[in-house]
Parts: C-alpha cells; structure tokens; sequence
C-alpha cells in the first residue's frame, strides 16, 4: 500500500499550486494522514491537514489560538484558505516555535480543494485510475506530438518533454541530465529529479527517444501518478513517431530524386523540378556553395539523422544557412544560396564554421566534409556538390579528424600529398620532429599535429583533442621550447605539417 504523503510533498503538488508556507516550515516532514475542514472543534485531528477559512482567523489574532490548539491536538498542518492577508508576527513566532506548518492559500473553490486534498490522500489509487480515464479520453482525439504532449501535461499536470538519450529535446524542453538514470536500460526508471519512460522505435525495437517529467518532489502516490501517466502516453507518441518516420522517409525519396534530377539536368530542369524546388524552399537561380558530409558509420537514407541536424544547427548558429540536407551516396548534400556572388572571405568563413561544428561534434561517426566554391543557376548546383564530394573524399582520406577540404585548396592538397611522400620529406620530418618522437612526448606531437590541421587555432584544437583550450597553449609552448621553432611563421607551420603527414602521426 501507497504511504501517506509529507506536508511537503503535497507542498509541490499541483493541487496547491499558490501555497505559501508562512510559518512553522520545520514541521513540514509531518505525515499526513487525513484532510479535515475545520468546523470549531478538534476533536480526532491527529495527523489531519486542517483546512481553514478567512472568517476562522479573523481578527488576525485568533490565529494565535488556532495554531496552538491545532498543535495540541496533533494537526499535521493549518492550511489557511484567505485572500491578501497576512498573519501577525506573533503567530509566525508561534507556529515556528511549535514547528507546525502553517500555509496559505487564497482558492476561490475550497469545497473543490478539499475533495482533491482528500482523494490525494485517503484514496490514490481511485485518484490514479480517474487520471487514466480523462488521460485515454484526451489523448484518443490528438494527432500531433505537440497535441499529445500538451493534453498529457494537463491532465497530469506536470511539465513533460521527449529527449534523446543525451537530454536533447524533441519535444518540450531540454531536460538536465540525471546521474541515476541508465539511458542503456530500456525501462521506465526514476531519477533523483526525473521520471522517464521509453518510447520504443517501432521498427528495431529499440528505445527512439524519452518521455521526461522532471519533479522537485513528490509524494510516492503522485510519482505513481506520474509514471502510470507516462506509459499510457507513450503508444501515442510512439504511433506519431512512426508517421513522422514514414513521412520522413517520403520526403527523403522526393528530396533525393529531385537533386538528382537537378544534377542530372543542369541549367535545363523541367517546370516540375522548379515547382517541386519552390515548394521546398530551394532557390535554384542564384549562387549556391556546396557542403558534402560523409561519415563512418553512414546513416540510414531515409531516416533523419540527428548528426546532421545538428551538424545543420550548427552551421546556422555560425551564419552559414544550408538549404537543403539530402542523403547521397555516402553522406548527406547540403548547400547554400545567395542572390548575390559570395565574396572572397566567404569562403574562409565557411571553412572555418564547418571545422567547428565538425570539431563538436561526436567523435565516434569519424565525420569529413568538403567544400565546393560558389557557382550559380541549377547547373552550378550540381557543379558546386560534385566538388564538394570530391573535397570530402580528399579529406576522408586523412588519418586525422576533423577533416575538411575546400575545393579552392585541392591544388594545393595534391601538391602537398607529393611532398610528404618524397625520401628528402621524410628525413627532414625524422630530423626536425625527433624532440618529439619519444613515448614521454607523444602528447606534444598530436597536439602540435592537431594545430597545423585547424588552420593555427587554438580553440579548434581543444575540440578536437577533447581537452581545455590553455592545455593546449600549455602544450603548444612546450613544443616550441623542444623544437626551437616559431609556430606564428606560417613558413614553419606549413613544413611542420608536411613533416607530420609524412611520418602519419
């Protein structure tokens, strides 16, 4: 059998949302055993939450005597029910120094709130099952996830989210992550602030995402309450998941056969592709840039991949506004469009925000992306990706990560590909790395490779390697101490890292 609530947890039920606790706040781990409105006598109230009216402690004084009598009698709580009114000093005095509670609440149904209070209490599993019931009739007539979260956090009355397993919301709000929960273990579990409950992927059966509540506290009925209320929320949300999925996975085929219909055609694309790209927000007339992100392991064609959502999210957050982000081959095309010729430090610019967003993110897709530069109208669409897929393939064959081509740069890359593997190469980097080589410094020289490879900058290289930025300036001075280099002449960087391909570190 369910245990009785504390004052304090039905202090955080919704139920009392308004209370203030006045007085007496030490008493509030006080068990509650019945609800009683008081009627002048206090006869068998031992345990008993006493409800009160305004017109039971007007004059203010006569709180002083009801708090006292309360006391005696054994009353759990007062719970005043009074509109602006404030108790005198004495009383507060009084009741802290008893250590019984006294709330106050201005309620202008408290024939309602005693109903509830009661039912919280004496009967939990009728208040459950009638919460099931207004649960199944609200939750029948929505369609939506947003509709489905919104009718279960009224009936519930809790604030509910869908998250991933890292607590990134999908629906509602991020929620913190909790040390108690096993996001491996597929079952519903409860957290130190959170209740969660699986929402199975319909497909492999395996969990697509969680439904969170997060609490302050509660009494143990209510997070029954609660947590009954999350499983039969979840079918709903799990069968909206499943349309979201399907209509996802059409979507994806008339994205991927228009692109290639765009690519395959060039500047001469029928009517219908050109209505088919307005009605996706595509711009084919003006400058394009493309973005082609590959990983390992590839994502499903066809499901939405939350690497590329976030890779999306984070060129955004950087300036760069991709239009579009359609599966091909072995990764993902992006691209895009200006009205106008991007200027010569756009690219940089670009370079620069993906290696960033590439640097944050998880380490364990072994990500590459490359650049294509600006070319204009549908022809130089198909134009711009397919540099960017060879830019991407370039970079793909680094062995270090992350790795991002531009195809401005492509040139330049081959060319230093030639180098590195000449012998005069190779005895140059034996020599002028050799501080370096021994185990005690191995640290040193991926440091010290990791910053030739993010373009000098020290932020890039703290993502990268996982570590904090001054570690890396830490590191970064001791290598020049060892190497007797200067790491700001970009002559000396540019044969450092030469020097580091050619020996694969």
């Amino acid at each position: 059998m369910t245990g009785r609530p504390r004052v304090a947890d039905l202090l955080h039920d919704p139920v009392l949302h308004g209370v203030r606790t006045v007085a007496g706040a030490a008493g509030t781990e006080r068990v509650v055993e019945d609800v009683r409105w008081y009627e002048g006598d206090l006869d068998d109230v031992d345990g008993h939450l006493l409800l009160c009216g305004e017109a039971d402690v007007t004059p203010l004084y006569r709180l002083d005597a009801l708090v006292r009598r309360a006391e005696e009698a054994g009353a759990a709580a007062l719970l005043v029910i009074a509109g602006p009114a404030r108790p005198l000093l004495s009383s507060v005095r009084l009741a802290d120094r008893l250590r019984i509670p006294v709330l106050w609440l201005a309620e202008d149904h408290p024939v309602r709130l005693v109903q509830e209070l009661t039912a919280r209490v004496r009967a939990p599993q009728q208040d459950r099952a009638r919460t099931v019931e207004r649960l199944l009739r609200q939750l029948g007539t929505k369609r939506t996830g947003q509709e489905i979260l919104a009718a279960a956090e009224a009936v519930l009355t809790a604030r509910l989210s869908l998250v991933t397993s890292e607590g990134d919301a999908v629906l509602g709000d991020p929620v913190p992550p909790d040390p108690a929960l096993r996001p491996e273990r597929p079952v519903p579990q409860r957290g130190d602030h959170v209740l969660v409950h699986p929402v199975l992927d319909p497909d492999v059966h395996r969990v697509a995402a969680w439904l969170a509540c997060p609490y302050e506290r509660a009494a143990e009925a209510r997070l029954e309450t609660l947590a009954i209320g999350l499983a039969v929320t979840e079918p709903f949300l799990r069968s909206w998941l499943s349309a979201q999925r399907a209509q996802t996975v059409r979507d994806s085929v008339f994205q991927t056969q228009l692109l290639s219909e765009i690519l395959t055609g060039g500047d001469s694309v029928s009517r219908d592709v050109v209505e088919g790209a307005v009605s996706l927000g595509w711009q084919l007339q003006g400058w394009h840039v493309g973005v082609h992100l590959v990983a390992d392991p590839p994502g499903r064609a066809g499901a939405r991949d939350p690497v590329v959502e976030r890779f999306r999210a984070g060129l955004a957050a950087h300036g760069v506004e991709p239009a579009g982000a359609v599966h091909r081959g072995n990764g993902w095309a992006l691209w895009t469009s200006t009205d106008t010729e991007p200027a010569p430090e756009d690219a940089r610019a670009t370079l620069d925000a993906v290696r960033r967003v590439i640097a944050a993110l998880p380490r364990d897709r072994d990500l590459a992306a490359g650049i294509g530069r600006p070319h204009r109208g549908p022809g130089g669409l198909a134009e711009t990706l397919a540099e960017a897929r060879d830019a991407a393939e370039l970079a793909r064959s680094h062995d270090y990560r992350p790795a991002v081509e531009h195809s401005d740069e492509l040139g330049v890359a081959r060319l230093l590909a030639t180098w590195q593997r000449s012998e005069v190469t190779r005895a140059f980097a034996d020599t002028s790395l050799a501080p370096l080589r021994d185990p005690a410094h191995a640290h040193l020289l991926t440091t010290l490779r990791a910053y030739l490879e993010s373009g000098g900058s020290v932020v890039l290289t703290a993502q990268a390697l996982g570590v904090h930025r001054n570690t890396v300036t830490a590191r970064l001075q001791q290598v020049r101490e060892r190497l007797g280099v200067d790491l700001d002449d970009p002559s000396r960087r540019l044969a450092l890292q030469v020097a580091c391909r050619a020996l694969g570190v």
